[in-house]
């Protein structure tokens, strides 16, 4: 597949141009702790609700990224908040599905600095487990998450219902209302009297629009802000279709979906050889991303050169920072369409590990057809 890359221009320092098929951005960056072009890249979607996308470089969803780019910028939001956040324990609640990964890093980072606190994510996959509440995100294609209800022995001291101090951790934010529907639900569901709490924003990239409901928060923590414009062109083709492979698995394994008090750890059953130099691809599935990150880790230090990236219910056009596109059902079986971008049939990798929250699909589903892929499940 051809695709346009983004055509840029900086004007001067913090200011952007930049084109591709289906619009025009100009963004003016007030601060960058890391370079926005090293941060991010653009692409286009047939949404009417939001046009465009803002694709991580360092995320680890769309793109590959090395590992350790991405504990170094879990690294650096945890460190903002642990200069900010009180000496006391703290929810981090990580964003299906795009900052799965990156909350759980960020909670990482943040109990390696000396922080307490307990881990949970949104999904919008139901466990069969109690549910505590759900809230919905405006400009999504898929709108509806949960929060799952933490057993005693995920949350012993029950910080779900008691934190003082409650940080949500996506990976940008443009209005910020998704992040705040989370923190107005988590207050509903803990009801009148109960206990009050200082609500966090730690994102990538936040954007200054107007109208933002950073009323929520205390406060907001990112690596880069500023504003942007975007000028549609032209009319846009369907967004891509998946494969007919569907069955009926849709519950979906508890993993992290209930909480815990620290990061998951990787399966026993993994194998983690790899050779000094050997260049290996590992893609996560939707919103499992973190047990992959451990395991991208743990190729990289046995010497070999790796990458992470996952799979994602997002549509996107090629163009931009889309350069190729798979799509297929999804690999839970829930049928919903899944894409996996940026791995052709002509990859430079050695291996592309392939780490599977669900069972296995079978030999026909398109996913198994990439070359030189195996499974992790």
């Amino acid at each position: 597949m051809t695709a346009f890359a983004t055509e840029w221009r900086q004007e001067q320092a913090g200011l952007y141009e930049a084109r591709l098929p289906g619009g025009r951005f100009t963004l003016a960056m007030e601060r960058e702790d890391l370079p926005f072009r090293e941060m991010c890249d653009l692409a286009v979607r047939n949404n009417a609700r939001r046009r465009f996308l803002f694709v991580s470089r360092v995320l680890g969803r769309h793109c590959p990224v090395r590992p350790g780019v991405l504990r170094e910028v879990a690294g650096q939001l945890a460190r903002k908040l642990r200069k900010r956040l009180k000496d006391e324990p703290a929810v981090f609640i990580g964003m299906a599905e795009t900052a799965t990964t990156l909350g759980q890093a960020v909670f990482r980072e943040y109990l390696v600095q000396g922080g307490r606190g307990f881990y949970i994510e949104s999904t919008r996959r139901a466990t069969g487990g109690a549910q505590a509440f759900g809230f919905a995100e405006s400009h999504s294609h898929a709108t509806a998450h949960v929060i799952h209800l933490p057993s005693p022995a995920d949350d012993p001291d029950d910080l779900l219902r008691n934190a003082t101090q409650v940080v949500v951790v996506d990976d940008e934010a443009t209005t910020a209302r998704t992040a705040a529907g989370l923190i107005h639900a988590l207050k509903e569901w803990r009801g009148e009297g109960g206990v009050a709490f200082d609500a966090w924003l730690a994102v990538l990239l936040r954007w200054k629009q107007g109208g933002d409901d950073d009323s929520a928060f205390t406060g907001i923590e990112s690596l880069a802000e500023g504003s942007f414009t975007f000028r549609p062109e032209g009319e846009l083709p369907d967004a891509p279709q998946a494969n007919d492979h569907i069955d009926s698995r849709v519950t979906a394994r508890p993993g992290i979906r209930h909480g815990a008090r620290s990061p998951q750890t990787l399966p026993a059953n993994w194998d983690l050889s790899a050779r000094a130099g050997e260049k290996i691809l590992v893609v996560g599935n939707g919103e499992y991303g973190f047990q992959p990150l451990l395991l991208a880790e743990a190729f990289e230090a046995r010497g070999a050169l790796a990458w992470i990236q996952a799979t994602t219910r997002s549509p996107i056009l090629a163009g931009g920072a889309i350069r190729h596109i798979r799509a297929f059902d999804a690999l839970s079986g829930e049928g919903h369409a899944e894409f996996l971008y940026n791995v052709p049939d002509d990859h430079d990798y050695d291996r592309v590990v392939l780490c599977l929250e669900d069972l296995p699909p079978d030999a026909r589903h398109p996913i198994r057809h990439i070359p030189r892929s195996e499974l992790r499940s």
